[in-house]
């Protein structure tokens, strides 16, 4: 029988420059791309978004209180349940009639009476709020042009005028706004 021939083995070869250099590159690239994506097309503000389901990780459920011409008006339950006309539940909604809103969102964010006013006025420059005068809830829409507008929130055991609605403290489980309409 003949001799096997022991197979010789071949000597390593050595990694040149260009294979080591190779990992890093890629990394830097998808790095860059990452940053580039995100600066161009960032993520929507939580107010523009539709929530996927009922049950966020992140709830806080302020109050707000809506006079007009002196008589306390309620908040829709249809607050923040459309966009566009499209049903959408809204980061900043109402669950029932009243005055406590739902704050929710995937993970802790700050809202302001700013961004509530944003969800709540209509393109048209309306709001819709309860009258319970009569003991029976009906729903009026109110055009902000026909009223002077004050907005304020409760600190220190009185309310405190808000000039700026991008500033206001944010929306907390013991936030308490006012939003005062006056007849011009």
């Amino acid at each position: 029988m003949p001799k096997r021939r022991v197979k010789e083995d071949k000597p390593k070869k050595r990694m040149s420059k260009k294979h080591i250099l190779i990992p890093p590159v890629i990394i830097g690239v998808a790095t860059l791309s990452g940053l580039l994506i995100m600066h161009f097309f960032p993520a929507p503000t939580p107010v523009s978004v539709c929530l996927r389901s009922h049950h966020e990780t992140f709830n806080v459920h302020p109050r707000i209180d809506v006079d007009v011409d002196g008589q306390k008006k309620l908040l829709p339950d249809t607050l923040g349940k459309t966009k566009d006309g499209k049903e959408c539940l809204r980061v900043i909604h109402s669950d029932n009639i009243g005055n406590e809103l739902h704050v929710q969102f995937v993970r802790p964010v700050k809202l302001t009476m700013g961004d509530f006013m944003k969800i709540y006025t209509s393109s048209n420059n309306t709001i819709q709020v309860v009258d319970n005068t009569t003991g029976k809830y009906t729903y009026q829409n109110i055009n902000l042009a026909d009223y002077n507008v004050d907005y304020s929130y409760y600190s220190g055991n009185q309310f405190v005028k808000i000039n700026n609605l991008t500033i206001s403290p944010p929306l907390s489980d013991t936030f308490l706004g006012k939003i005062s309409l006056v007849s011009k």
